[in-house]
């Protein structure tokens, strides 16, 4: 696919958004569902041949938990971008509210500033999931997030 699109438009920009872990044990404190070998998914191999120029796992778990850890596995895919890619974590706002996991808005926060500490490894920014609990302030998120933001973004260059 990235040939292709590459074959008739070469400035577009190509990424995917894969399920969060690899493969099960993999960094070696992960377990949970494997991309690889239940959803037939290589993203690593993906990033690691440069086959995408972007790449935005779904980062859906806190930090500290070992089994999933959001930055035992974003450091992990950015070792992975032997080409240079950008990566772009995926962020679960939608754990925000009461009736689901009900987590707390410093997590997210402490997401965001974590990537931003990554930058020099191209972990480039947050995309955040989904936009219905930032619409709707849960928490406070989009006040805090607002604070989080208060200079402008500039478009990270892709070669």
């Amino acid at each position: 696919m990235y040939k292709r699109i590459h074959g008739i438009k070469p400035k577009v920009k190509f990424g995917i958004s894969p399920f969060g872990i690899w493969k099960n044990g993999v960094p070696q404190s992960i377990h949970g569902l494997s991309s690889y070998n239940t959803l037939y998914c290589d993203s690593r191999m993906w990033l690691e041949q440069g086959l995408v120029e972007y790449m935005a796992p779904q980062l859906y778990w806190q930090i500290d938990p070992p089994a999933r850890s959001y930055l035992a596995l974003l450091n992990w895919r950015i070792q992975q971008s032997a080409k240079g890619r950008h990566v772009y974590p995926g962020t679960a706002v939608y754990r925000l509210p009461r009736t689901g996991s009900n987590w707390s808005v410093t997590e997210i926060v402490r997401q965001v500033n974590i990537t931003r500490s990554m930058r020099e490894h191209l972990a480039l920014g947050n995309v955040f999931y989904s936009v219905k609990q930032i619409m709707q302030n849960v928490k406070g998120i989009q006040t805090e997030l607002t604070e989080l933001c208060k200079q402008k973004a500039t478009i990270p260059k892709m070669d």
